[in-house]
């Protein structure tokens, strides 16, 4: 579990309490947030300067049942945003430690793990990159521009199984295209957010993939995710991050691809 960095001001950090687990930090929260966790019924104590699950529940099973329980219960007190009916299992060397609904991550401090391609084809004139503009639907930073295909790993998922699915979902890339997409890293992420009115933490470990497409072949948005697909010249994609305007981890893949490649 990687602790909070990057884009969080230290005057932030300074309020941040831990959700401790098993002696492990897997969640970060702001003084918001932490009063909602603490409002009854809830399996969470403020024990000291940590933030603990009942004692009781100390199998992955039983703090499972307890956070579905907690997370119903909070999407209609709170009429919450964005909800997903999709667990994340958040783990520690691989152990799995807990599972809860995506939508309650940020809220949390608790970290998304996530696979993300850069998608790009040589063409006669040079190299093309395939952006992706977010849809205005989305509830996480709407109409950004990003890397063409990101999504959440679920449950008990891998990075590259995740990434062929999103690739036919998002963009119309079948497996057999998706399947040559080669890792070439990670990333992590955490910056400041707000969610419900109040400020949270988002935390991302992005696992990266760089993915050349055929020349002939132009990616298609298909479930509502992308607003529209867009190809650029490294040149463009670049002028158009310094502008603004994109994802943070969406900027920071495609500046990472762009020098790699030398383009």
């Amino acid at each position: 579990m990687f602790e909070p960095q990057g884009e969080v001001p230290d005057e932030i950090a300074a309020h941040l309490v831990p959700i401790r687990i098993d002696g492990i930090d897997v969640g970060w929260v702001l003084p918001g947030w932490l009063e909602r966790l603490l409002q009854s019924p809830s399996p969470f104590r403020l024990e000291g300067e940590s933030i603990r699950i009942e004692s009781v529940l100390q199998t992955f099973a039983s703090r499972n049942a307890a956070l579905a329980r907690w997370a119903d219960d909070a999407r209609h007190r709170w009429n919450l945003p964005g909800w997903r009916d999709e667990r994340i299992v958040l783990r520690d060397a691989g152990r799995p430690i807990l599972s809860i609904e995506r939508a309650l991550l940020r809220p949390l401090g608790m970290v998304l793990r996530s696979a993300q391609a850069n998608a790009w084809c040589m063409t006669a004139a040079g190299p093309l990159l395939w952006v992706a503009r977010r849809a205005q639907s989305k509830p996480v930073e709407p109409g950004k521009l990003d890397a063409l295909v990101g999504g959440g790993i679920a449950g008990f998922d891998e990075a590259r199984s995740t990434l062929i699915r999103e690739c036919q979902e998002e963009a119309g890339i079948a497996p057999h295209l998706a399947q040559a997409a080669i890792e070439v890293g990670s990333i992590g992420i955490a910056y400041v957010a707000e969610y419900d009115g109040l400020a949270a933490l988002h935390r991302e470990h992005v696992e990266l993939f760089d993915l050349q497409l055929p020349p002939d072949f132009i990616p298609i948005a298909m479930d509502g995710e992308h607003e529209a697909i867009l190809p650029m010249i490294p040149a463009e994609a670049v002028a158009s991050i310094r502008k603004g305007g994109w994802t943070r981890e969406g900027s920071a893949a495609t500046l990472d691809l762009i020098q790699r490649q030398g383009w």
